[in-house]
Formats: C-alpha cells, structure tokens, sequence
C-alpha cells in the first residue's frame, strides 16, 4: 500500500529550495525551542525549523513555527520574498494537515508576490498550487499551475524541484499508460542527479508512483526502475529516518510484488524497527498491514492477525489527522483506510470459530467496516472531522422487534453476508468475487436508469445478496431490513432485487442505513405538539439560481459546453424549459393539503426564506421538490432554490441549529434529484445531510426520473403515513402500488425511492 499523509512531505525537496529562497543554510535550523522571531534572520530560522519538522512528519509542531513566522513577517518591510517564502511555508503545511480552505489563500498570496521574485521561488510555489489543485480533482487547473511552474524554471536544468513539477504534471495525466510512461522517463533523468537530500526526495516519489500506477501490462521495466530508484534512496548518504523507513516500505511492497515474500517480510520488519518510537503512526499501520499481508501469504495466520490487529490500531489512533487526499490526488480512503481494513475483516472472518469466539469476531469485522463507511462520509463533507462527532459505539447491543439488520462484505474472493438479529450476528459465506458482485450492480444500475430488462441482474444480485440468508431472515420473523451497503454497492436500491417472480420489497420493508455507528437511526420519533410541514417546491427555474449553474450540468442537459456568459444567458431559456417540472405544483400542493403546512413555491422559494422557515424549529417535516445536483462532496451537490444553489453544506448550518437538535425533522424529502456522476454519491448525500443535521429520516431517489412519477409517490407514500403506517410500511406501500399500475411499474420509476434513518 502507498504512504498515507506524510507521504505527500516527501515528494517535494523542500528544503533545500526554501534554504535558496531564504539564503541560509540548514544546519543554522537546530534549536529545540522556538525563538520570537524579530529581525529577518530570526524569521528565516524558524521557517527553517519548521521544515525540519515537517520533513520528520510532526506537523503540528511545525505549524507553530510557521504560524510564529507570519505573525512577525509583517514588521518586515519590503521584503516581499521573505513574506512570500513564509506564506508558501505555512500554506504547504497547512495543505498537509488537510485544512485546504486555510491553505489556498495564503498560496495563492505567495504566488502573487512572487511574480518579480526569483524564478526557484515561483516555481516551488506554482508546484504546491497545483498539488492543490490535484487534491481537489481539478487536474486542468492542476495542469495549468505546473506548467507555469515548469516556465519558470527552465533556467534551473535537471533540478530535484523541475523534476518535482514534472511529477506533479504527470499525476495531473488524465491517461494512465501515459503516466507510466512519464514516470520511467523521470526515474531515468533521476540518475543524473546527486545523491543528497532532495535528489532522494525525488527518486523516492518517482518509485511510489510507480508502484501506485505500474501493473504486469506495463511490462517489467518499471520494476527495475522502481527497483534502483529505491536503492539508490537506502544508498544516500545518511538518509533521515523517516526516509529510510519509506524507502525500505516501497522495496518490501515492490518484492511483494514480485513475490519475494521473505525477503519482502525481512525488509518490513527492518522498517519496523526503525520506526519503532512510533513517532511514525501512519507509516508503522502500513508496515504492520504489509506485514499481515506476507505473513499470511506465507501460512502464518495467527501473527498475521496480530499484525493487522495492531495495523487497525494505529490507523484509528491518528484517523482524525488523515487528509482526504494526498497531494497526488489519489483518494486517502481508497489508497490507505479501505484496503488495511478490509483486509483485516478478511484476515479475521478466514479465522472465525464457533460459538461466542464466532460472535466476537463477527462483531469486530462490522466495526471495522464501520471505520470505512465513516471515513466516505467525511470524504463527501470535505474534513476528518466532520462526521466523527456524530457517531455512537452502542449498535452492538440494539434489537428491535420483527427488524434485521442487513450487512454485505465485499473481499476479493468472496461475499460476505452477515444477518443481525438482536445480539446474535448470522453469517453466510457466498462464493462470488468482489469484482464479479461490483459488475452486476453495475449492469443492473445501468439497466435500472435506461429503463431496460433489467430482471436477470437482479435476480443474479438475489442471489448472492439475499438468498443465503433467506431462511434465517424468515426464521427470525422479520418483516423489515435495515440494509447497510458496502461500498460499490450503494447504487442498487435493494428494494428492487427479484427472486424471479416477486421483488424484495414485495415481501419486506426496507432502510437503508450509511452505517451503523451514526446517531438518530434508530431514535423514536417524539410527541410533538406541533406536526406542521414546510413545503418548498420549484417548478420553473426562472430565477438567479439557473444563471450560477456549473458547466458541467448545463453541457449535460443541453449539449452545450458554454464558452462564456454571453453563451450561457442565450441558453437561458431553453435551459429553463429544460428544467421546468410542471408536476411539482400539483406534488407540493398534494403533500400540503395532508398536514398543516406553509408552502414556498418558485419565487417565494428563496434560499433565505427556506433558512428564516427551518430554522424556527416550528416543523415536523421538510419537504422539497426541485433540482437536486450530487456530486463527489458535499461543496459540490447542491438544490436549486428560485435564487440560488444551496449546497448540502448550506443546509447544514440551517438543520443543525441549537432548536433542531433539541427537536429534530422528523422527515426531510428531498424530491426530483440526480447524481452528477451517476454512481452512489447519492446516497452519501442524503446520508450525510441526515446524520450532520439531526434529521431523524430522509427520503430521496437514488436517480433522476420524471416528475410525474415522483408526484405519484410522493402522492401514495404521504397518505400512507397520513393512513397511520410507519415511514418504512409507507414507503413499501407506495412502491408496490407503483409495481401494480400500469405506467409505473417498471422499477425506473418506483425503486430509486430510498428511506435513510428512522422508519418508526
């Protein structure tokens, strides 16, 4: 597995461009305790300081030299190269630490200020730019900033910092064969550099990268230019610790490869002892998971386990200092969390036993899946922190009368069923691979949202993921499922999986749950005196909200990518016509006439007057019907209100006020929505909005359908409810009423209707 955080300090030769950029020499930087800095020198030393620790992975005491930096670099006048070496100092770090909404500005000030400053410093500050914008997706914008930096250093022949800008703008490649391509290059112009400090920098990254990116097509010759890139690292002239320790980290996983598995497991354990004061947390969780790894590659199960045991341990001890990406942009949870975990749940149900053992390790598996879906959730909200908050530890003890609880594993040669009911956790063990179950949800989605045949997807997917606990479900005399879905998973709507004549939903009703450690999925609904519904619906989008679109959804619903603003308001009107849902009157006025309500439609929907409304606290249900936009995180998804675009970050500081948590939603139902992507981020949305507001239920579609079927269900699901049902009955209601007609009985229309939370 690839480096977590730190990895992304070792791919820049920081020091020794920042001594350039402040005219000092390292070893001036050595002092245990941090001094007021004063004149210019005092300042250059304790950015210095701060390199250093960085460089030793202890992040946090570096910010403080930074942050004492550019409290004194202000008194410093007219040194605009010193000011923009600090803000380039701390803004990298920050970067670092994940609190990218920090760092950009204080780049972008170096950058700025470096426009007549020295070529070296452009260029490293146009370098950490782009591996900011890496981080955030944006690989054009990434593009732009290296080639800018590349520019500015075209003086500066094979240095370790050009080689870093090529790096970053191979990393931005859009094409993988491409990439490899790129970087066999690089570590062949590697050779020519000398073996110090910011070369090995270099070389180090270069050999990561091959190992994240090279596979067995790619032929053998990156192997060999990974090989001697890491070789030449542990070959440099002391090399600091840390270094070492991800150097040897990179040779196991390269002999692992290559299936020297002893030779790869002496190696791992050479690390290990390096990093053995655990000054090191993130490193020593991948050391221990590759360990754990080779260790059972070579039939010693029990250290193995032990290995990935204390592999989990260390990565949940620093879980909170993760970032969401590294600077190369590959996902955190993809490259590090999701991996290390899973592997441990394989590890550890390939040794389960029987009996109250059996349970306990059962019961240890779905924790650390829960550790996965955790971390999604934060992804999708942008911070570490932003969902940990809201999470419970007491799911193990929680039963509820005629209710199971659902819970699929995906390994790599099989399917993982497990069934809660009460405390006992059932489990079936179906052989079907990963990659196999991933591809017929996949099928099926894309079937499911082109209205095709869909039945022998489902059917397949029955088959595997209900099938096995059949029995045991009917043996517990369930009548509803919590499903928990595993990741690739979240797409299907489990309601619409078929035994070949009945749909699931047809003999069960179904939630669908993020996760079991989050708060409110199982609170009871309490008595209010007051039930009133706030209904917000737009049905022509005519207003200030459809001019502040992005791109990407205007190309998608008209074919145009606009070029400009001028091209953007000559689409307005067929961009309106586009997004008109004339059904919306007739849904809002429906769900409004059930309950006492107060209704905002088109232009009495205003962002600040569906805020000033929730945030009395006066509501029991949220209902909204409108455009709804999901994409990779929550900055990025967003409603349309007649004014503007709210963004699931928007209608977090609305729900989460002090009034709501004492007296949550009840219901929020978000009507007439669609994934940007077409993938599960959906779910996630709806999921997160729930969780972060201390919305007790919400309800929304997994796909954008017309609004003539959404105000069919809307119409069958509220007088359901108003008819006495619990959310859960009333949904399945309303959907087999839809299978029973018709025009909706195709599941394009009524499976994508989801009930996340509450069910009471």
């Amino acid at each position: 597995m690839p480096n977590l955080m730190l990895e992304a300090q070792m791919r820049l030769d920081l020091i020794a461009i920042t001594v350039l950029a402040l005219g000092v020499a390292v070893g001036n930087a050595a002092s245990a305790e941090m001094p007021v800095p004063v004149s210019a020198a005092e300042i250059r030393s304790v950015v210095l300081r701060g390199e250093q620790l960085r460089d030793n992975g202890e992040l946090q005491a570096a910010q403080q030299q930074f942050d004492a930096a550019l409290q004194a670099v202000v008194d410093v006048k007219g040194d605009i190269g010193l000011l923009a070496a600090v803000e380039a100092a701390a803004g990298y770090n920050l970067f670092l630490l994940n609190s990218k909404e920090a760092a950009e500005p204080l780049l972008k000030a170096a950058y700025r200020n470096t426009e007549t400053g020295p070529d070296y410093l452009r260029g490293l500050v146009g370098l950490y730019l782009s591996e900011l914008a890496l981080a955030g997706g944006d690989r054009q914008q990434a593009l732009q900033y290296a080639d800018q930096a590349e520019a500015a250093l075209r003086s500066q022949g094979n240095s370790p910092l050009r080689m870093s800008v090529a790096l970053s703008r191979t990393a931005a490649g859009e094409d993988k064969r491409g990439r490899v391509a790129a970087l066999l290059e690089l570590a062949a112009r590697s050779e020519g550099l000398p073996n110090d400090f910011p070369a090995a920098k270099v070389r180090l990254k270069t050999a990561e990268a091959l190992l994240a990116e090279a596979a067995p097509s790619d032929g053998q010759g990156w192997v060999g230019a990974a090989y001697a890139a890491l070789d030449k690292v542990l070959a440099g002239v002391n090399p600091p610790p840390r270094m070492r320790v991800e150097a040897l980290l990179g040779m196991a996983r390269l002999y692992r490869q290559q299936n020297r598995d002893r030779e790869a497991l002496a190696l791992t354990e050479q690390a290990l002892a390096l990093a053995g004061d655990r000054r090191y947390l993130e490193l020593l969780a991948e050391l221990e998971a590759l360990q754990g790894d080779l260790l059972l590659r070579l039939g010693q199960q029990v250290p193995a386990l032990r290995a990935y045991e204390q592999a989990v341990n260390d990565l949940l001890a620093i879980r909170g200092d993760l970032p969401i990406n590294l600077p190369d942009g590959r996902s955190a949870i993809d490259t590090v969390i999701d991996p290390l975990h899973r592997g441990y749940v394989d590890l550890l149900l390939r040794q389960a036993g029987t009996g109250d053992s059996e349970q306990q390790a059962l019961n240890k598996a779905m924790s650390s899946m829960e550790a996965i879906k955790e971390a999604d959730l934060q992804d999708f909200f942008l911070g570490r922190c932003s969902i940990s908050v809201q999470t419970r530890d007491d799911w193990r003890e929680l039963a509820f009368p005629e209710t199971v609880i659902v819970y699929p594993i995906l390994l790599t040669d099989r399917l993982e069923l497990l069934m809660k009911h009460g405390p006992l956790v059932v489990r079936r063990s179906v052989p079907v691979s990963a990659e196999r179950v991933r591809e017929q949800a996949q099928i099926l989605t894309q079937r499911l949202h082109a209205g095709k045949d869909y039945r022998a997807a489902a059917k397949q997917l029955y088959q595997w993921l209900f099938e096995p606990i059949a029995n045991d479900v009917a043996a517990a005399g369930a009548k509803l499922l919590l499903y928990v879905p595993d990741r690739n998973l979240r797409a299907v709507p489990y309601s619409v999986l078929q035994d070949g004549g009945r749909f699931l939903v047809e003999q069960y009703a179904i939630v669908t749950l993020p996760g079991l450690t989050f708060q409110n999925w199982d609170k009871q609904v309490a008595k209010r005196k007051n039930l009133r519904a706030l209904v917000a619906g737009l049905s022509r989008p005519d207003g200030a909200a459809i001019d502040t679109l992005p791109d990407n959804v205007v190309e998608r619903l008209i074919g145009n990518k606009p070029a400009d603003v001028a091209q953007k308001a000559m689409d307005r009107s067929r961009l309106v016509e586009e997004l008109s849902l004339p059904n919306i009157e007739r849904e809002i006025d429906s769900v409004a006439k059930r309950q006492n309500s107060t209704m905002l439609l088109n232009n009495q929907f205003t962002a600040s007057a569906l805020k000033r409304d929730i945030e009395t606290g006066d509501y029991a249900k949220v209902h909204i019907a409108s455009h709804g936009y999901f994409g990779k995180n929550a900055k990025e998804s967003f409603v349309m209100a007649y004014d503007q675009n709210l963004t699931l970050l928007d209608f977090e500081g609305s729900l989460g006020g002090d009034r709501l948590k004492s007296e949550p939603i009840d219901l929020l139902t978000l009507s007439a929505c669609e994934t940007a992507e077409g993938d599960d981020r959906m779910l996630l949305g709806f999921s997160g909005l729930a969780v972060k507001s201390n919305v007790l239920s919400a309800v929304g579609s997994l796909w954008s359908i017309n609004d003539q079927a959404a105000t069919e269900f809307m119409h069958l699901f509220y007088d359901g409810l108003g008819n006495s049902l619990n959310k859960a009955e009333a949904m399945r209601q309303a959907q087999i009423a839809m299978i029973k007609s018709k025009r909706f009985k195709h599941p394009f229309f009524w499976s994508p209707f989801i009930l996340i939370g509450g069910w009471q």
